[in-house]
């Protein structure tokens, strides 16, 4: 081999190092970073379970039920009598009267197949005016009625 050979092939070999260098160099590497996502759906997740505690509210009219030791609950959509301890009646958390009551509820159940009824009475409400209104309930025809208890722990 003669001198240019050799410079040649050192100047190409040269080269092909440098190019091989850069190219190196200039390879970028892509990858995803997780960990914002990771945060971004805690809170999704936390805003879902928050979000589904204000909808287990069955009734916005506070009362005092008894308690019963045989409670059970009801396992169809019954509709909702409540009545506070000022003898305020509510179906379905509106207001109502003892006079309108019967209309009231036979329009709301007129396409149910098992209308049921439940009572939910503040333990401070007279007992007559409970006769008074299963009474006026009674009067409905085909109407299951329910008196709604918190359930008494054993033992106590």
């Amino acid at each position: 081999m003669n001198f240019v050979e050799d410079l040649r092939l050192f100047l190409y070999l040269k080269i092909l190092r440098n190019f091989m260098y850069f190219k190196e160099k200039d390879e970028t590497e892509y990858s995803i970073n997780i960990l914002p996502m990771i945060d971004i759906i805690f809170a999704i997740l936390s805003f879902f379970i928050i979000s589904s505690l204000y909808l287990t509210k069955i009734d916005t009219i506070k009362v005092n039920l008894p308690k019963s030791s045989t409670a059970v609950r009801e396992q169809n959509k019954p509709q909702i009598i409540t009545i506070d301890n000022n003898e305020n009646i509510y179906f379905n958390s509106r207001e109502i009267s003892l006079t309108n009551m019967s209309s009231i509820i036979r329009t709301n159940i007129e396409n149910l197949e098992e209308p049921i009824v439940i009572l939910r009475a503040d333990t401070s409400v007279k007992h007559g005016f409970i006769v008074n209104l299963l009474d006026e309930l009674r009067k409905i025809e085909n109407l299951k009625i329910g008196i709604s208890t918190e359930k008494q722990l054993s033992g106590l």
